[in-house]
């Protein structure tokens, strides 16, 4: 085991952050989820698995906030049969379960691409990996984190400050992505080094139509801009509700241009699904009452918009050209080429490993996909993936009871956040590991408010707008 400076710090930030606000530990957990290419400890005793910094810090998180009796009533809300609490531990025990049975019951019974190939991925007979256990320890953490900050999302103090630790990490991002830039535009890429560190294959200095790939604190350009589609729902929702209009509408700007200079596939394509459907929901609120300015004028104005920006790519012939080779190269051509070949072969053999268990799945971490659906089904097989759904719907759908306008406005922020990273996800996810930002955000916009005794405390100072009350105007 070895402990990387990166990992150093996060231990002493966390041990700092057991002496403190509880606020505090829970700023640096959220920015530490941005952390992708870092590892805290490599595991040389599992082949070289490492721990992230964020992954080690929710242990901190945990034992600081277990600490409240607050937080932890909220908890057992939580976990009330029928919300989303429920299903994604229901998920969980069923996912553990799986990862330890089903490869010893279908041993060898079919073949499976298995999550850490070592040189050239070849399908191989089913059997009992490491990446059972990494897999499910990833995943029991992604529902831990969600339990306990929605315990401790249920006072109203505790909900506005998961809102302000989410906007941060919107800055943060944002940050990175400068940052990645300049030391790659500066040849000081080193700079970077101590958080891109992990035993992963880093493809943090690679060009596509002349554009630098950004990839920020992540691995590559895929993992940048799921997390940067994400962000950019999340305040471009903010700013739909009037919330900061100002601060929200230049970071979902600078979102949305991150998101567009990524060269990313998994943006590009996550963004249309994710802007279509956002569209379709606006147009539907319309018609039922009446609506903000904003939302007028992205439903009006989007659509001229964009028809503009056509005809002026369509009468400059180099760059209608450059933008058709772009579509063609990150888009329409995907699938013919290599990389989406054998993405297209993860998702067949997947789907033939639920086929061949009999659509009881190989478990979890025994496969790898290149959609997060085809990795639900294959790996927990039709009862497991019907918990997780169950998880998944309830985040949106569950019965909610009235509650302060400003409160409602970060919760559909929230859950604006996770619907793009199940879209992003559902498109070139290759396990069912959604991330401990998603379980964050969801916990943001699904928790019940139990308390409202510290509603006096709820987002001063968010933004030079003086919210009152806080992120509301």
């Amino acid at each position: 085991m070895t402990i990387e400076p990166i990992g150093a710090i996060t231990l002493l930030l966390g041990l700092l952050g057991l002496f403190v606000e509880e606020s505090f530990i829970v700023y640096v957990f959220f920015g530490t989820t941005l952390l992708g290419a870092a590892g805290a400890i490599i595991l040389d005793s599992l082949g070289g698995t490492t721990i992230q910094p964020a992954h080690l810090l929710l242990g901190f998180v945990m034992i600081k906030l277990l600490g409240s009796r607050e937080v932890r009533s909220g908890m057992r809300h939580a976990v009330v049969f029928g919300t989303p609490g429920f299903w994604f531990l229901l998920t969980a025990i069923y996912a553990t379960l799986t990862a330890y049975l089903m490869p010893r019951l279908f041993y060898g019974e079919t073949f499976t691409f298995v999550v850490r190939a070592q040189g050239e991925n070849h399908a191989v007979p089913l059997a009992p990996t490491t990446s059972n256990l990494t897999q499910s320890i990833y995943f029991i953490g992604n529902c831990a984190c969600f339990l306990i900050l929605a315990g401790y999302g249920g006072s109203e103090r505790g909900r506005n400050t998961l809102a302000r630790a989410g906007l941060m990490c919107v800055m943060l991002n944002l940050a990175f992505a400068v940052i990645d830039l300049v030391t790659y535009a500066t040849n000081t890429g080193d700079l970077m080094a101590f958080i891109r560190n992990s035993t992963y294959s880093m493809l943090s200095d690679r060009e596509l139509a002349g554009f630098k790939r950004i990839v920020g604190s992540f691995v590559e350009a895929s993992s940048f801009g799921y997390a940067t589609l994400g962000y950019f729902a999340f305040t471009s929702t903010l700013w739909l509700r009037g919330v900061a209009p100002k601060m929200t509408l230049l970071l979902s700007s600078l979102s949305l241009l991150a998101l567009l200079f990524s060269t990313s596939t998994t943006a590009y394509v996550g963004l249309a699904i994710y802007v279509f459907v956002e569209f379709g929901l606006l147009s539907y609120k319309l018609l039922l009452r009446p609506s903000r300015p904003e939302v007028i004028f992205v439903i009006f104005g989007l659509p001229f918009i964009l028809a503009l920006i056509v005809v002026m790519i369509c009468l400059n012939d180099p760059v209608y050209a450059y933008v058709t080779d772009l579509l063609d190269t990150l888009v329409l051509n995907k699938m013919s080429t290599s990389s989406g070949v054998e993405r297209s072969n993860w998702n067949s053999q997947a789907f033939q490993n639920f086929l061949d268990t009999y659509g009881f799945g190989v478990g979890n971490g025994s496969v790898r996909a290149s959609s997060f659906l085809v990795a639900a089904i294959s790996s927990l097989g039709v009862l497991g993936a019907t918990c997780y759904a169950l998880f998944l719907l309830s985040i949106w759908f569950q019965a909610r009871e009235p509650e302060p306008e400003h409160i409602t406005h970060i919760q559909s922020a929230a859950r604006s956040a996770c619907l793009a990273w199940l879209i992003a996800a559902s498109t070139s996810g290759g396990f069912i590991d959604l991330g401990l930002s998603f379980s964050a955000f969801a916990a943001l916009g699904s928790v019940k408010l139990l308390s409202p005794r510290n509603s006096s405390a709820a987002l001063e100072g968010l933004s030079a707008t003086e919210c009152a009350p806080p992120l509301a105007r």
